[in-house]
Formats: C-alpha cells, sequence, structure tokens
C-alpha cells in the first residue's frame, strides 16, 4: 500500500510542476486582430469595460456585445447593439457567444468559440496589437 502511494506521489508530481497556468488577465481590455480560418474573415476586436465591438471590413459589420466574465479566461458576449451592416446580413438580436482563452503567449491567445449559430466550437487566433 506504501509502495502503491509512492507511485502515485511520483507519477502526478510531474503533471502538476510542469503545468503552466494560463494568464489571461493581460487581454481582458485592448484591441486584437481575429484571425477566423474557419470563416475565412479577419476581425478587429476591441473589448473596453464592459463592452466589444468587432469589425469586419469585408463583411462591412461592425456589431457591439457587452461582455461577462465567468473567470480569468472564459467570458460570454451578448449582442448590443449592430453598429453597421452594409450588406444586410440576419443578425440574430440574442446571438451570445461563448468564448474560452485556451493558451497564451507573449501578445497572442488561442481561444475556443462556440454559439448557437455554429454546429461545434472551433479555435482561432487572436493577436493584440496595442
Amino acid at each position: 500500500m506504501f509502495r502503491k502511494a509512492i507511485i502515485s506521489v511520483l507519477l502526478i508530481l510531474p503533471s502538476v510542476a510542469f503545468a503552466q497556468l494560463t494568464d489571461c488577465s493581460r487581454f481582458r481590455e485592448g484591441k486584437f486582430r481575429v484571425a477566423d480560418t474557419e470563416a475565412g474573415v479577419i476581425t478587429i476586436a476591441e473589448r473596453k469595460g464592459l463592452y466589444q465591438t468587432e469589425s469586419s471590413e469585408s463583411l462591412k459589420l461592425m456589431l457591439r456585445f457587452r461582455i461577462s466574465w465567468q473567470d480569468n479566461c472564459s467570458f460570454t458576449l451578448r449582442l448590443d447593439k449592430v453598429l453597421r451592416n452594409e450588406n444586410k446580413i440576419d443578425i440574430p438580436s440574442g446571438m451570445e457567444v461563448r468564448v474560452k482563452i485556451l493558451e497564451t503567449a507573449a501578445d497572442t491567445y488561442t481561444q475556443e468559440i462556440s454559439s448557437s449559430l455554429t454546429n461545434h466550437p472551433y479555435k482561432v487566433q487572436a493577436t493584440k496589437i496595442n
């Protein structure tokens, strides 16, 4: 029994010692370039206070979302206002997007996005540009 306990500790210690905590706090506010390869769209997102504004020149679209942080690395975006929609894209009024930051680096992070508009969650990379 003592031997099993030691083996368990030896197996667990390396994973705890080398696990990195993702520091998402530096990405709570700022301006970001989001490369959505699945949709083929580049979006500029600006987070400040309670709001995130997203604009895409290729879609001729600008949306404002209200941010609700669940924890240090997870937040929900709820559509607050359509600011520009030149292509008259059908934007559901109750649109909600769930975001989880998975990995961070110097000025970039990888996030997993899910919403009622997609069939499955997918990952995109964002780069802080200010």
